[in-house]
């Protein structure tokens, strides 16, 4: 039996209700040369009844594996792929039809080519599209085309990489997988390792996958804290100052917005010292007339901005 073009990881912890329309966008891509494996990350027996739906398909394989997070899962079913081309696409998110055939072409155009990304579109639970779409939500106003080589110092300043992408077996394990110790940014590390090896990453503007809209804090605060010391990380792992300078400018970014939070979220509270310490903490970060003004609002009349919350509060309801 030949080995196929792609393998096609999709880990499933807590997505049982989804699993379904993820498998389903494989089996119906235009490019038939995959084989899907199934990671059932926790032992799960809805998944395996559902994935046994599918034994008549002989490209898709059932992984099962106690829980030690997505990273594991993933990097465990990437030993046992026998594509020559990686994708990974979570049990609650999907492809589009074309995004093999499409990716393929390009990688085949391009042979110097490591990585082949794709844009994406997030959408909810009754299919309908919600925000814009993933790159244009992370800043990225003018596509420079798949024939450009995404820099590192342009990935850092917000060229974000959508984590279907079509990635070359060398490339993936030049990136040494999916990070154990970082949760939630993942592909954020995996992307930057792979341009910290030299691996040549393109991104293909075309709409070619989708993610489900999850609203979760607690994931977001998360993500807020590793993607601190995955930037760290990064800067301590390149010498262009021209990337350590982006690093330090996203970390200062990160960490302005991540104070503001905590800040609204204890004058909320009415707990105005914690706001305070916080909003001091944004200013450190960035100087901005809003946070200065808040600060001040804090420390000279307290009791007006918590009625202000209040009245905020009163209108939404």
């Amino acid at each position: 039996m030949n080995s196929p073009a792609f393998t096609i990881v999709c880990d499933t912890h807590g997505h049982e209700q989804y699993l379904r329309e993820a498998i389903d966008s494989v089996v119906g891509q235009t490019d038939t040369d995959w084989e899907l494996i199934v990671v059932d990350n926790g032992r799960s027996d809805e998944v395996a009844r559902i994935v046994d739906t599918y034994a008549d398909d002989q490209r898709i394989r059932l992984l099962r594996t106690e829980y030690e997070g997505m990273a594991a899962a993933v990097n465990t079913a990437i030993t046992h792929a026998t594509g020559e081309i990686y994708t990974v696409v979570h049990g609650n998110h999907k492809l589009l039809p074309d995004f093999c055939a499409h990716t393929y072409a390009a990688l085949q155009a391009a042979p110097e080519a490591d990585v082949i990304a794709v844009d994406a579109y997030r959408f909810d639970d009754h299919g309908a599209i919600v925000t814009p779409s993933y790159r244009r939500e992370g800043g990225v106003e003018v596509e420079p085309g798949v024939d450009h080589r995404i820099t590192l110092e342009e990935f850092v300043n917000g060229s974000v990489i959508y984590y279907s992408a079509a990635i070359r077996a060398r490339a993936w394990h030049k990136g040494e997988g999916y990070p154990a110790d970082l949760p939630v940014v993942e592909e954020f590390v995996l992307s930057a390792r792979m341009m910290t090896a030299g691996c040549d990453i393109r991104v293909l503007p075309e709409l070619l996958a989708a993610c489900r809209l999850v609203d979760d804090p607690a994931k977001f605060a998360v993500y807020e804290d590793n993607m601190q010391r995955a930037l760290t990380d990064l800067a301590a792992a390149t010498g262009d100052p021209a990337v350590r300078a982006a690093v330090d400018h996203k970390l200062r970014e990160t960490r302005f917005h991540q104070a503001m939070g905590r800040a609204r979220k204890a004058l909320s509270e009415s707990d105005t010292h914690t706001a305070r310490t916080q909003v001091r903490l944004a200013l450190q970060q960035r100087r901005a007339l809003r946070p200065a003004v808040v600060y001040a609002a804090l420390t000279i009349a307290p009791g007006s901005l918590r009625l202000a919350q209040q009245l905020k509060r009163r209108l939404r309801g």
